[in-house]
């Protein structure tokens, strides 16, 4: 009889446990950076990612579309 209690006890802490650690998942993978691809270019800064920096675009670069 002991040995049911317990085991009761702990099913009881893991299903009530359960919700906290999917709550906790969806937090954790919101805040995932993602770094920019080789060529990626910011419409909204006018910029062009290129060797893991920002290179802002100015008149005479053929990767910036215009």
């Amino acid at each position: 009889m002991r040995n049911s209690t317990a085991f009761g006890r702990l099913l009881l802490s893991m299903v009530m446990a359960l919700p906290l650690l999917m709550l906790n998942g969806c937090v954790v993978r919101d805040r995932t950076i993602v770094e920019p691809t080789e060529g990626y270019y910011d419409r909204d800064h006018h910029r062009w990612y290129h060797e893991h920096a920002w290179i802002v675009c100015d008149d005479r670069d053929p990767h910036c579309p215009m």
